[in-house]
């Protein structure tokens, strides 16, 4: 039987949605649900954040606008 992880990755990116920065945390998760929670943990830290099921990420900017970030979910 092959077993999944999740890997939980952060893109950090300039003002036209370019990756500048690429953070994966680094242990897996046994479940693609934990993974989710850790995100939805991380977005708090933001001013502004949100879920795109188009795109499958999550997102969030600092209150001044500079910092954008994309997280993101990888089996590993």
């Amino acid at each position: 039987m092959i077993r999944t992880a999740f890997q939980v990755v952060e893109l950090t990116l300039d003002t036209d949605d370019n990756v500048i920065d690429r953070r994966a945390v680094p242990y897996p998760y046994p479940t693609h649900k934990d993974a989710v929670d850790t995100i939805e943990s991380f977005v708090t830290r933001f001013t502004k954040s949100g879920y795109e099921p188009n795109g499958d990420f999550w997102w969030a900017i600092t209150g001044d606008g500079k910092i954008r970030v994309r997280f993101i979910i990888e089996r590993v």
